[in-house]
């Protein structure tokens, strides 16, 4: 009987070890699965605050960062920005050449690996489609530990401003949302962040074409990724002009003590 109860003790104590420890390896996955959570919910809601302000002059918003155990930073001189204007052929021209900046959480290692997955945009450097978004939020590999990263892609649009002439005027708009402004920052735990729409710049490159074309190129690299969209353009046999405006829009987030 001695023997038969030790040998009861002794099973029931191995199954509540096994129970304990699955019980906390559930806990832990559903506190990495919070965590994920909160870290999206955290870049989404900076990134609705920045398309909030963007284009209006001085406009700010504060946004609460809650805990989600990741470090977030700043980059003011990440992301270099790279657009070339081309016809594919013997012009390109250089309209922008800027870095400007991302922010990211650095993840804790115990979450999954979603490296290139994108929660909101894609992986196109550039859209000339009105319907795309300028944000790009998505999992890189950092230098020691997955990242969720938010940036800004550009965006382009056209339209003809005249045809009444020997060389129809056509005009080409690039929308940039520049966050090389921002404080220097990593910050961890609970905090606020400040956006504030510092200024709206615009610069105008004018080109003449003297022979008929179709459509002409803008070519945008951001750092090792490269895209490019097509601009259709009015034309004659004696060619066209073209001006191509630059508007950026300078995005400052800064800490705020509450």
């Amino acid at each position: 009987m001695p023997m038969t109860y030790l040998i009861l003790f002794s099973s029931l104590m191995m199954i509540i070890s096994v129970t304990y420890s699955l019980a906390i390896t559930q806990i832990n996955a559903g506190g990495s699965l919070l965590k994920a959570s909160l870290v999206k919910e955290n870049m989404q809601g900076l990134d609705d605050a920045i398309r909030s302000v963007a284009w209006k002059f001085k406009a700010s918003k504060v946004i609460c960062m809650d805990d989600c155990g990741g470090s977030f930073q700043t980059h003011t001189t990440g992301k270099n920005l790279l657009i070339n204007f081309t016809d594919d052929q013997s012009f390109h021209d250089v309209v922008f050449n800027t870095q400007v900046g991302r922010v990211c959480y650095e993840l804790e290692s115990s979450q999954p690996d979603n490296n290139g997955f994108f929660i909101r945009g894609d992986a196109r450097s550039i859209t000339n489609q009105s319907w795309s978004t300028m944000t790009q939020i998505y999992y890189a590999q950092g230098d020691s530990s997955q990242e969720l990263v938010l940036s800004y892609r550009p965006s382009a649009n056209s339209a003809v401003i005249t045809t009444d002439q020997a060389k129809p005027q056509n005009l080409i708009r690039l929308y940039i949302i520049n966050l090389n402004s921002s404080q220097s920052l990593t910050l961890n735990q609970k905090f606020y962040l400040k956006v504030t729409s510092l200024d709206v710049t615009l610069t105008l490159h004018q080109y003449e074409f003297n022979q008929s074309i179709s459509s002409l190129g803008l070519i945008s690299t951001y750092d090792d990724a490269s895209s490019t969209v097509w601009i259709p353009i009015s034309s004659t046999a004696e060619g066209a002009f073209a001006d191509v405006e630059i508007i950026v829009c300078s995005i400052r987030i800064q800490r705020l003590g509450i």
